[in-house]
């Protein structure tokens, strides 16, 4: 199976370095941008299979990144929404923009890995006689 390649945008050098640690026991190929301009640019280079998308960061913000991503080519990527708002109005227009998921800050190393099974391993492990 091929590997999966994620692309990661977030301003947070830290945060970037817990998910590149995850992203890595899933055998993931991890692409990194700082802010919403690069990850546009990025996405549009890499063509990523699964997005993680900062909420808020300098430049552009999440929501204004994730329009014009789905502007672009990338309409069909899952994005999974990574914030530690919970603003009606921004939660809204990411879900009329199709966001996979939200990813809530602080957030549990296991709840992260749930969400990477489920985005990485389209088909559940079905157990006969159980």
């Amino acid at each position: 199976m091929a590997r999966k390649r994620v692309l990661l945008i977030d301003d947070q050098a830290g945060i970037r370095a817990l998910f590149r640690e995850i992203f890595g026991v899933f055998g993931c190929d991890v692409v990194e941008a700082g802010n919403g301009d690069e990850g546009v640019k990025v996405a549009s280079e890499c063509a990523p299979d699964i997005i993680f998308l900062d909420m808020k960061m300098p430049g552009l913000s999440g929501i204004e990144t994730l329009r014009i991503l789905r502007r672009d080519k990338e309409v069909g990527v899952p994005v999974v929404l990574v914030t530690a708002y919970q603003e009606a109005d921004m939660i809204s227009e990411a879900e009329r923009l199709g966001v996979a998921a939200r990813l809530v800050k602080p957030f549990d190393v296991a709840e992260l890995c749930g969400l990477m099974r489920a985005l990485t391993n389209p088909f559940p492990l079905q157990v006969a006689g159980m």
